[in-house]
């Protein structure tokens, strides 16, 4: 199960790296493409707005996997230990709750394209199509926060030190 996490840890890192390689090699071809021959393909603004989605979503769960959103850390820096984690636990299981919001509506969002019918100006593909990557990797984020939030809680139980960010004199 370990080697299977990882290998998926690895793979969605690698997919976020190239795809916003090829977001800016795209970008950098039609901007050339501009300003050299004056002609655009229509198409590249739309697959560079909807490529821009899916890194944003799948960075946002990445984010939690490393830890890097920004976070309030005053008041743990300053509690004893198990109330920084009883702290943190809490802080990680509503911001687990708030990624089910995203599921809710991303799914409520695309279900709602899917019915209309609406279709991209350029590229004429459903638009729920580049929308179903808010609700997969808002269940990915979810997950993550949860087990952050699980941790935390554990760590509480046990009590175990709390990794503070600034450092304490000697």
């Amino acid at each position: 199960m370990n080697k299977l996490i990882k290998r998926l840890n690895k793979v969605e890192d690698a997919l976020v790296a190239f795809t916003l390689l090829g977001v800016a090699l795209l970008t950098f071809v039609e901007t050339a493409l501009r300003y050299t021959i004056s002609y655009t393909f229509i198409w590249f603004g739309e697959v560079a707005n909807y490529t821009i989605i899916f890194c944003t979503y799948l960075g946002a769960s990445i984010g939690v996997k490393y830890g890097t959103h920004f976070s309030m850390e005053a008041l743990t820096e300053f509690a004893p230990d198990r109330v920084s984690h009883l702290m943190k636990a809490f802080a990680y299981l509503i911001s687990g709750c708030a990624a089910i919001l995203f599921i809710y509506f991303g799914i409520k969002h695309i279900s709602t394209l899917q019915s209309f019918g609406v279709k991209s100006s350029a590229m004429q593909i459903p638009m729920f199509i580049p929308y179903i990557s808010i609700p997969l990797f808002s269940i990915t984020m979810s997950f993550r926060f949860f087990a952050q939030s699980w941790k935390h809680f554990k760590d509480f139980l046990k009590n175990k030190p709390y990794a503070k960010v600034r450092k304490r004199d000697a």
